[in-house]
């Protein structure tokens, strides 16, 4: 499949320059090859209307040549010549974009205007004559070709058509909540935004002072991820029962990666189970998985997925009796499942992606996650998780098949100390009993229970809703008063 360049001018200015380029493209042997010259004046699709064929063009060519002079043109739309027009539908998707400036002794306003305006974004090559031109702009496509052949590591490579003004500030926010270096966290206040993104990775500051994002930086902090044409996709969804066949929740998000783990812990929360007991004085949460294990593993597929695999997404899939997430792209050579949390140094996919991810408590010993999961699991009661490496590399996590597993050496329980919420023995009571025996009460039955007013039971019931101990739940006329997650 060939790359479409896309020539954009004045077409009476440069039309010696257009036929001249189109002309040596479709002639040189390299270059006919991977590349087909798209020029307006020579489309013979006119079934569709002028606007319709050239926008169709530029939206989905592969490279854009723009060739800018000393007639700016009539304008087109939206107070833009053609020429600049096309530039502009064409930057908000792609990123190869490469600018030549004929040297001139005036330019008109228009023209000043847009060479000011690119020159703000893109290094731009000047030229005399048409044959300097053509040097030039096959100089320049040979490189794009070698960078798209070749492109490098995948997420350090820069996105041309990125700068501060596509980071949401939630998802820096995000980061710097969840950092573990607390000398970095001061970055926050004494350093601009495009140093802070530079200093972690996540884009580069060239020499016109210009920022421009990596494609780690874009999966970490981009407003709109698809602009970057990166596949992204994560699919969760809860079924019901052990199979496919029926779906209960599902979710689909392309959010960059901080956001992303929030959409990920209320999905985990609002689709699995969660007890409690009551011991003493404590309320101590039993979850039906250890979501550290669970989000550990969904972490790992975020920072080792082959991004360059197109159509394909992370699944994050719930059933009664597991959980599995499943990411595109086999373990990286020399990788196998028997190193797999043994392996002193892993080799990583996306090197850039970890160390950023590396900064925060999702990742902060690199090369450890598998163990950590394992280790949680066991702690829990739980199975260790099984790992697949065919075609896609997955994990699964074995749930205790609807009983939830209570043990007391289990330190990583989450638990709420009821002498913090000023408690009478009568709610005490009452609490361990909803907690701890599943009993639902009722208005009348809390005051049989206790030999209570109803005024009494109200005022202890409500007293213990406010303080989110327990929900009330209308059934009919009678409010009932159960465990709250």
């Amino acid at each position: 499949m060939k790359l479409e360049v896309f020539i954009s001018s004045n077409m009476e200015e440069f039309k010696e320059e257009r036929k001249l380029l189109r002309d040596e493209i479709l002639n040189d042997p390299v270059l006919n090859k991977f590349i087909e010259p798209y020029l307006f004046e020579y489309d013979g699709a006119k079934s569709q209307s002028a606007d319709e064929v050239f926008i169709n063009e530029i939206e989905y060519c592969d490279i854009y040549i723009g060739l800018i002079g000393s007639q700016y043109g009539d304008i087109y739309r939206n107070g833009y010549s053609a020429t600049e027009y096309e530039y502009e539908t064409y930057m908000k998707k792609q990123a190869d974009a490469y600018l030549f400036v004929k040297n001139v002794y005036t330019r008109d306003k228009g023209s000043q205007k847009f060479l000011s305006r690119i020159s703000k974004k893109h290094k731009y090559k000047e030229f005399n004559t048409p044959q300097e031109l053509v040097e030039e702009v096959k100089k320049s496509i040979l490189e794009c070709i070698q960078e798209k052949l070749n492109p490098g590591i995948f997420d350090f490579r820069l996105l041309k058509n990125s700068s501060c003004d596509d980071v949401d500030p939630r998802a820096l926010e995000l980061f710097f909540n969840n950092l573990t270096d607390e000398s970095l966290k001061q970055l926050k206040d004494m350093r601009d935004m495009d140093k802070i993104l530079d200093y972690i990775g996540a884009g580069e500051i060239d020499e016109l002072g210009n920022f421009n994002l990596n494609t780690a930086g874009a999966l970490f902090f981009a407003k709109d991820i698809t602009k970057f044409r990166i596949d992204h996709d994560i699919k969760m969804v809860r079924f019901n029962g052990n199979d496919r066949l029926e779906i209960i929740d599902r979710f689909m998000s392309k959010s960059s990666f901080f956001i992303l783990l929030e959409e990920f812990d209320e999905f985990f929360m609002k689709n699995t189970k969660l007890g409690a007991v009551i011991e003493g004085m404590k309320r101590v949460d039993i979850p039906e998985y250890p979501i550290k294990a669970i989000r550990e593993g969904f972490v790992n597929a975020l920072a080792h997925r082959n991004y360059e695999l197109p159509g394909n997404c992370i699944t994050f899939y719930i059933y009664d009796n597991r959980i599995e997430i499943i990411s595109p792209g086999e373990l990286p050579y020399p990788m196998t499942l028997e190193k797999l949390g043994v392996e002193e140094n892993p080799k990583h996919r996306n090197e850039n992606i970890c160390r950023i991810f590396g900064r925060t408590k999702y990742m902060e010993h690199v090369g450890t996650g598998i163990k950590r999961m394992r280790d949680e699991m066991k702690d829990a009661g739980l199975k260790e998780p099984e790992f697949f490496n065919d075609g896609f590399f997955g994990v699964r996590f074995f749930g205790p098949d609807g009983k939830l597993i209570y043990k007391k050496e289990n330190k990583s329980y989450n638990f709420k100390d009821l002498t913090e919420y000023n408690l009478n023995e009568r709610q005490i009571t009452a609490l361990k009993k909803i907690i701890n025996e599943h009993f639902v009460f009722t208005h009348k039955s809390y005051c049989e229970y206790f030999n209570v007013s109803r005024t009494t039971s109200r005022r202890d019931l409500d007293d213990l809703v406010e303080k989110k101990l327990i929900k009330n739940t209308k059934l009919g006329k009678e409010n009932n008063f159960s465990m709250v997650r």
